[in-house]
C-alpha cells in the first residue's frame, strides 16, 4: 500500500512540474499574461532600458489598455515589459519572438537590444532571436506600442491585442503552405496547387523531404534543396475527380484539413497543419458565381469593437457575434471591417460558411498612405495575403475604402490623381501575392465625377460602392457609367440608426434595400453596421459610441434587428 501511495504522489509532482515549468515538448511557448505597463509620452528609449519596471502598473496581454477607465483616453506610447526563461531544451534551436498584432508602430526590445520595428495594427510580424536569447538567465523583452496612427471612424485601440510567442525551430522550417483547391467545372476536376514556402537558418545547404497529406485526398511529396541562410519556394500540383470531394458553399461549409512536414536526413524537422475548402467564387458578367451557381448574398459589416474586450476579439464574443449574423439574421457575405480581421474570426466564418471581403485600412480623402506603389501598403497586403491565404470564407481582396479629393462639395468627388494610381498599383501587386481571388476597391466617386480612366474600372472583378442615399439611383448610375461588372453595396445607410431600443431603419432605407434586391447587376448589400462602436470622429454622440448599429456596443438589440431580419427574409 506504501509502495502505491508513493508511486501515486511521484506521479503528482512530475505532473505538477509538467504543467508550471516551461520545460515542455510543444515548440510554441505562449507570452500572453501579466505584463507591467507604463503610458508615457515623455520617457525616451534609455529611460526605458534602464527603468525599474516592478513599480509599472500591470496589465493584461492581449488586450488594449484604453479599456481601462485610467487609460481610456490615453493616445500615445504604451509600454510593456515582461520577463521569461525559456525551456532549457530549446538550446541549439532557432527561436522566434511572434507578435500576431500591436496597434498600430511597434518597436521591441529584448536584453537591451533593439529587435526591430513594425508599422501596422492588425497584421502578425516576427523576430528571430537566436542570437539574443539568455538560457541561463531570465530574459526581458520590451515593446512599444504606438497608436497614435488614425484611420476612419472607428476607434484606434492601443496596445498588444493578440497574442504573444516564442517559437522554436530547426535550422529549416515550413514557414508556409498555401493551398490553392479550384474545381474546373467542365473537365470535372479539382486543381490543386500547393505553394510550399522553406526556410533555411543554417550554414549549409540543405536537402529536405516535404510530405504532403490531405486525408481521404491525396498523398504526395517533393524534395528540394535549400541554400544556406536563404529561403526556397516549391509547389505540388495534382487533380482530382470532382465527384471524389465535398465542396465548400456556405450552406455547406465542409473543410479538408492539410498536413505537411519537412524531413531532413529523414528526420521530421517541422510540420504545419490548416483547414481549407475546395470552392470557386468568381465574377461573371454582372454577377457572382459561387460552385457555377449564380448567387445574391447580403451582409452586415461589423466592427471590431467591445467595450470591456476593445478590439482583442475573444472567441465567445466572435462565436455570439457572426452566429447571430449568419443564423438569426440570415447573412452571407460582407466586408466585415476596414482592416484585416482576426484569425479566430475567419476560422468561425470557414467553419460556419460566411464569406468575407478583407481589407487594408486605407481610407477617406486625407489619407497619406495612398500614393502609387507604396511600400507601406505593400507591406500591408502581403502581411494579410499571407497569413490567409488558405482560408476558404476570404474570397476578394480590398485595397482600400472611400478615397476622394478634399473639399465639401460632395458632387464633385473623384479621385486624385495619385489616388488613382495607388489603387492601381495595389491591385497589381494583389496579382502578385494571389491570382485566385476576385480584388476590389470600395468606391464613393464612381457615380460622382468618376469615369472610365479615373476609376480602377478595368482592374477590379467587382464593383464595391458604398452609398448614404438615393442607392438605387447611384447604383443605376454606375452601372450605366461602368457596365459589365458586378456591383456589391458594401456599405448602406441614411445617417445614424440611433440608440437602443427603439431606433429603426428609415422607411426610405427600406425602400432602397427593396428596390436594389431587383436590379439583375446588384450580388447584394451589406448594411453599416451591425454593432454600435466607439468612436471620436465628427457626429459621435455624447456617449462616445456611434449609434450605426442594429445592436448597440453591448448587443443589445434595436427595433432596426427585427427590420432587418425580415427585409433580408425576401432575398
Amino acid at each position: 500500500m506504501k509502495r502505491v501511495t508513493f508511486i501515486l504522489f511521484l506521479f503528482a509532482v512530475i505532473y505538477s512540474c509538467r504543467d508550471s515549468s516551461p520545460e515542455i515538448l510543444s515548440k510554441e511557448y505562449s507570452l500572453n499574461g501579466t505584463w507591467q505597463f507604463l503610458a508615457s509620452n515623455e520617457i525616451d528609449s534609455k529611460g526605458i532600458l534602464e527603468a525599474s519596471y516592478a513599480k509599472w502598473d500591470t496589465i493584461q496581454i492581449p488586450g488594449n489598455w484604453d479599456t481601462r477607465d485610467r487609460y481610456s483616453e490615453y493616445v500615445g506610447k504604451g509600454y510593456y515589459q515582461k520577463s521569461f526563461e525559456l525551456p532549457r531544451s530549446w538550446n541549439g534551436k532557432q527561436v522566434r519572438l511572434k507578435f500576431d498584432a500591436v496597434y498600430e508602430t511597434a518597436k521591441v526590445w529584448l536584453n537591451g537590444n533593439l529587435l526591430g520595428k513594425h508599422v501596422g495594427g492588425y497584421t502578425p510580424f516576427e523576430f528571430n532571436i537566436t542570437d539574443k536569447i539568455d538560457f541561463k538567465n531570465r530574459n526581458s523583452v520590451i515593446v512599444m506600442a504606438d497608436n497614435t496612427y488614425k484611420r476612419g471612424a472607428w476607434w484606434a485601440w492601443g496596445g498588444i491585442s493578440r497574442n504573444v510567442s516564442l517559437i522554436a525551430n530547426e535550422d529549416v522550417r515550413i514557414v508556409y503552405h498555401h493551398i490553392t483547391s479550384e474545381p474546373d467545372f467542365k473537365t470535372n476536376k479539382v486543381n490543386f496547387i500547393v505553394k510550399y514556402k522553406v526556410e533555411n537558418n543554417g550554414d549549409t545547404k540543405a536537402l529536405a523531404k516535404i510530405n504532403s497529406k490531405i486525408e481521404g485526398v491525396h498523398t504526395d511529396s517533393l524534395s528540394i534543396q535549400i541554400e544556406a541562410k536563404s529561403t526556397s519556394v516549391s509547389y505540388l500540383k495534382f487533380k482530382k475527380d470532382l465527384s471524389d470531394v465535398k465542396l465548400w458553399h456556405f450552406n455547406s461549409p465542409n473543410l479538408y484539413e492539410l498536413n505537411s512536414s519537412i524531413l531532413v536526413s529523414d528526420i521530421e524537422v517541422d510540420s504545419a497543419t490548416d483547414k481549407f475548402g475546395i470552392r470557386k467564387f468568381e465574377a461573371r458578367g454582372e454577377q457572382f458565381f459561387l460552385n457555377n451557381e449564380a448567387v445574391k448574398m447580403n451582409g452586415v459589416n461589423r466592427v471590431h469593437d467591445h467595450p470591456k474586450y476593445g478590439n482583442t476579439e475573444p472567441y465567445h464574443l466572435v462565436k455570439k457575434d457572426m452566429f447571430d449574423i449568419k443564423y438569426n439574421l440570415g447573412c452571407n457575405f460582407s466586408r466585415l471591417m476596414h482592416a484585416p480581421l482576426s484569425k479566430n474570426l475567419l476560422k468561425l466564418c470557414d467553419s460556419i460558411g460566411f464569406l468575407v471581403v478583407e481589407e487594408i485600412p486605407v481610407w477617406g480623402d486625407d489619407d497619406q498612405q495612398s500614393f502609387p506603389n507604396n511600400p507601406q501598403t505593400k507591406q500591408w497586403l502581403k502581411e494579410m495575403i499571407e497569413r490567409d491565404f488558405n482560408h476558404p470564407s476570404v474570397v476578394a481582396w480590398s485595397v482600400g475604402n472611400e478615397l476622394r479629393n478634399t473639399g465639401n462639395d460632395w458632387k464633385t468627388k473623384a479621385l486624385t490623381k495619385d489616388q488613382y494610381g495607388y489603387v492601381n498599383s495595389m491591385l497589381d501587386y494583389v496579382d502578385e501575392l494571389d491570382t485566385t481571388r476576385l480584388k476590389t476597391y470600395v468606391t464613393i466617386t464612381s457615380y460622382r465625377k468618376g469615369k472610365i480612366g479615373t476609376e480602377p474600372y478595368e482592374k477590379v472583378d467587382f464593383i464595391s460602392m458604398n452609398s448614404y442615399g438615393k442607392a438605387p439611383e447611384l447604383a443605376k448610375k454606375t452601372n450605366k457609367k461602368f457596365p459589365g461588372k458586378p456591383i456589391f453595396i458594401s456599405e448602406i445607410g441614411i445617417g445614424q440608426i440611433g440608440p437602443a431600443p427603439d431606433a429603426v431603419l428609415s422607411d426610405a432605407l427600406v425602400d432602397y434595400l427593396q428596390e436594389l434586391k431587383d436590379l439583375s447587376y446588384i450580388t447584394g448589400v451589406s448594411i453599416w453596421s451591425y454593432n454600435d462602436y466607439r468612436s471620436n470622429y465628427r457626429g459621435t454622440p455624447e456617449s462616445g459610441f456611434r449609434e450605426w448599429g442594429i445592436v448597440d456596443e453591448r448587443r443589445n438589440q434595436k427595433k432596426a434587428y427585427h427590420q432587418l431580419k425580415e427585409v433580408y427574409k425576401e432575398w
